[in-house]
Formats: C-alpha cells, sequence, structure tokens
C-alpha cells in the first residue's frame, strides 16, 4: 500500500477490524498513523475511523468502517458515500428522503440515532421494517429498499407514526 498512496490513490477505505475486540487488525496497524478510531452515536455502525493516513512521508485520506455487513453498509451510506458524491460535485450528495407512515411500532435504545431496514409502500405512503436489528443479518438488508432513521432522542414509534425514510 505504501507504494500506491503516492501513485494516486485518494482514499484508504476498510472494513472490519476496527472494534474493541483483541485481534482489531486495522485499528492495530493504523493507530498511531493518522487514524483516529472511535465510537458513534449510531445503530448499526457503532465503531469507526478516519484520518490521513501516514505511510512513508506520504498521507492519504482514509476511513474505516465496522466488520458486520449491515454496520458496513448503514456507515457508508451515513458518512462515505455522501461524501465521494460531494467531492465529485454531484448536485445532490445525500440519498433522497421521503416521510412516510410506519406500519407497526418500533422501540429504539435512547442516545443512539438508529437506521432500522425497512420496505416502503410508496403509493400508500407506509413503510415496514424488513428483520430485526442484528447488524450480521444481511437478508433483510438485502430485501429492503429503504432504511428507517430514528433520531438519537426516539426511544419508542408508534404503529402510524411519520418517520423519515432513506431510499435505496
Amino acid at each position: 500500500l505504501a507504494e500506491k498512496v503516492g501513485d494516486g490513490v485518494d482514499l484508504v477505505l476498510t472494513s472490519g477490524g476496527v472494534s474493541a475486540g483483541a485481534y482489531e487488525v486495522v485499528k492495530d496497524a493504523m493507530t498511531g498513523h493518522g487514524v483516529e478510531f472511535g465510537k458513534v452515536a449510531m445503530q448499526p455502525g457503532g465503531p469507526q475511523g478516519c484520518g490521513r493516513l501516514e505511510l512513508g512521508g506520504t498521507e492519504v485520506a482514509t476511513v474505516t468502517l465496522p466488520g458486520n455487513p449491515v454496520s458496513s453498509q448503514v456507515s457508508f451510506e451515513v458518512f462515505v458515500r455522501p461524501a465521494l458524491r460531494a467531492a465529485a460535485g454531484h448536485p445532490a450528495p445525500e440519498r433522497p428522503v421521503v416521510t412516510a407512515r410506519l406500519s407497526g411500532a418500533l422501540s429504539s435504545p435512547a442516545g443512539r440515532r438508529q437506521f432500522r431496514r425497512g420496505l416502503l409502500d410508496a403509493a400508500a405512503g407506509t413503510v415496514s421494517e424488513v428483520g430485526s436489528t442484528g447488524s450480521h443479518l444481511i437478508a433483510a438488508l438485502a430485501r429492503a429498499d429503504c432504511l428507517i432513521d430514528l433520531p438519537a432522542d426516539t426511544t419508542s414509534v408508534a404503529d402510524g407514526e411519520q418517520v423519515a425514510v432513506w431510499l435505496l
């Protein structure tokens, strides 16, 4: 990688190895080389890292995403995708967001912005959760066409209540 950084690499993007476990290889390798690691108040996708990786006297922008598939995808959508599109000059770097009525009640942990996988029925103006909250359960992500965005101060949403929905 050190040889390639000076050769037109604009971004190093990794997935996995950034949590608090004993063998977090990405975190171990990049700590002390310009990349900072921490947790964000988001679920899924709490552990993150970013900075300017210093390799052989050259620095390159670096983002490290969590390893669980849903955490990685949601983190990419929240942090990386909009930044890449903005850097490319895209006029609308964010995912389109609509409002829909929730089909079924949801609960959410206090203090964490939560993104739930969902299916939007645009004709009816409703959205329903797909699967459960496990960040390793990728089948629900494959079926989802949107993310239900629950703010950090929300602990419950009643059936029929309006929610923000990120279109995938």
